[in-house]
């Protein structure tokens, strides 16, 4: 399976792409906040001779990855002709390009599309390497398909738009990267890197692993690093998605990792600067019963009794281990007294 194209351009620039692109319809999928930020940039982009453009604008954050706005997505194209021959354009934050990513690759049995993530996240991880998602009662990202899209536009001033808490969202993801390839780590480390370098450091190392495994029959598993404790934790909480990313990383590591490695996760976690002090549930409780709950559903379970944990080293760097729920349950039970007093120090 070929990747995606990683083109680093402005939106103005995406034009000339638009223009010569086969299809005769474009289907916009527009981020809400995008919309009103960037209203006449992205109305001079819809404007493409000879072609049919139609424009949807989604709801903003997990809120786009609901039954409900798919409905509503799904049902306003295909009352204005949607066809088989059409472009999807999604422009947003992640959540925007995974519902739009899921109704391209379920509608009329699917349709190509592209991406341009106008957040960090998105940048560095969720438009990149094709996998599409609705979110559940039961938890996230479990109901969705694999989708590439064919070309990822990446313009960083979008950034100069976003809001801390996000920008600091998608920093979680670049500590995990920072993590499972120990070259990228020390890059992080050693070197004073500008934004951009990162962002394309960390697309185009998700891009390759995608390619050799679309279908995370394998190696495309250790993306997956913190995140099936991390969702539990983000939905418990209700916090960003990288925060809850960087704390399941931090507790698997409390449970199966060396000090060296928990101090090199912090160490990435100081040097990006994500400000990750108090883990969401200081003064709150743990609930062990809950985060188990979500964990047992989780769409990286193995079998009924089993779940694939990413673990992840310096010395052997990340590898997956099939963990029983069981034996996980009884490990966050002996460390719950821990875990209430974590503070990091920045």
């Amino acid at each position: 399976m070929s990747g995606s194209e990683i083109i680093n351009t402005t939106i103005e620039d995406i034009k000339p792409y638009l223009n010569s692109c086969s299809e005769d319809q474009l289907l916009f999928v527009i981020d809400s906040e995008i919309q009103k930020n960037y209203l006449d940039t992205l109305k001079d982009l819809q404007k493409v001779p000879g072609k049919k453009v139609l424009c949807y604008i989604s709801m903003c954050g997990e809120e786009a990855k609901s039954f409900s706005e798919y409905e509503k997505m799904v049902n306003f194209f295909l009352e204005k002709g949607v066809h088989r021959n059409s472009k999807l354009i999604a422009i947003g934050g992640g959540a925007v390009t995974d519902v739009a990513g899921f109704f391209a690759a379920t509608v009329l049995r699917g349709i190509r599309w592209w991406a341009v993530p106008t957040t960090l996240l998105g940048m560095v991880d969720a438009s990149i390497g094709g996998k599409t998602a609705l979110n559940s009662t039961f938890g996230k990202n479990l109901i969705g398909s694999f989708h590439m899209p064919e070309k990822v536009f990446i313009d960083e001033s979008f950034l100069e738009t976003l809001p801390e808490f996000e920008l600091k969202s998608g920093l979680g993801e670049v500590i995990k990267y920072g993590m499972i390839n120990v070259p990228l780590g020390d890059f992080l480390l050693e070197n004073k890197a500008s934004l951009k370098e990162i962002i394309f450091k960390c697309a185009n190392y998700k891009n390759e692993i995608t390619q050799g495994d679309f279908k995370e029959k394998g190696l495309r598993q250790v993306l997956n690093f913190g995140h099936t404790i991390g969702h539990a934790v983000e939905k418990i909480y209700n916090i960003s998605h990288g925060e809850s990313i960087f704390w399941g990383m931090y507790l698997i590591l409390s449970l199966y990792g060396e000090e060296e490695d928990k101090k090199r996760l912090i160490t990435l976690s100081k040097k990006v600067g994500s400000g990750f002090e108090s883990p969401p549930w200081k003064n709150k409780t743990f609930p062990i019963s809950d985060i188990m709950n979500f964990i047992s559903k989780d769409k990286k379970r193995t079998s009924v009794e089993s779940v694939n944990l990413i673990l992840c080293t310096k010395a052997a760097g990340a590898e997956i281990y099939p963990e029983k729920l069981t034996v996980l349950e009884t490990k966050l039970e002996n460390k719950k007294d821990e875990f209430r007093t974590i503070q990091i120090e920045y």
